[in-house]
């Protein structure tokens, strides 16, 4: 399930940006960012660089969760029928004990190979807020 390695690798990163060297965590998402993402697209376009790109994601407290979770768990994961596109819910715990203020992240990853060892990268990645969260249903 290598799927879950790229997501656990890339917040794990996140989670300790500046190690080894300053912005190092958003070079690891940069490198695992699929040609079809954004951040490739900005990287083409307007030479977008991680200390650009996190010095936007900073601007949003929602976004803070990816430098300062505590541990990750996927909630969900399903695939398109031909297994080349992955649709994943990652959870960040945010260490406080309630789940309340744990933040969702969604993420849309593709491979090319239906192998379990082929690479998946990451198309897109939306940090959802706790304001438009949905309630859990029992």
């Amino acid at each position: 399930m290598i799927y879950y390695h790229t997501i656990h690798l890339v917040l794990s990163a996140l989670r300790n940006n500046d190690i080894p060297s300053p912005n190092y965590g958003l070079e690891v998402l940069f490198g695992y960012s699929s040609p079809e993402s954004q951040i490739v697209e900005q990287i083409e376009s307007d030479g977008l660089t991680p200390a650009q790109y996190g010095q936007f994601l900073c601007m949003s407290e929602d976004n803070l969760a990816l430098f300062q979770h505590t541990a990750t768990v996927i909630d969900k994961a399903d695939f398109s029928p031909d297994r080349l596109k992955g649709y994943f819910t990652a959870r960040l715990m945010m260490g406080s004990g309630t789940a309340k203020d744990d933040v969702s992240v969604n993420f849309i990853l593709s491979t090319t190979g239906t192998n379990d060892d082929d690479c998946w990268l990451i198309d897109s990645m939306l940090i959802r807020p706790s304001k438009l969260r949905r309630r859990r249903r029992r």
